[in-house]
């Protein structure tokens, strides 16, 4: 293996939010990321987003997207 073998993480998150009225707006929230390398257990690492369950690939997209009213 080569000397830099290390666990390295490569993520990208985009968001957007539009107002419908003053109290009623849409959201779409996304992330993707990506992993290389070997962690400390010397085992490939995997891509690992908050409290997901780790994918089983180095790759790993998520989208939320949502409707929101304030009272």
């Amino acid at each position: 293996m080569p000397a830099d073998n290390g666990a390295k993480y490569h993520q990208v998150n985009l968001g957007a939010d539009y107002f419908l009225s003053k109290r009623t707006d849409i959201y779409l929230i996304g992330a993707w990321q990506h992993a290389s390398g070997y962690d400390s257990t010397n085992t490939r690492a995997v891509a690992a987003i908050n409290n997901l369950p780790a994918s089983s690939t180095q790759n790993l997209a998520v989208a939320t997207a949502g409707i929101r009213r304030k009272f």
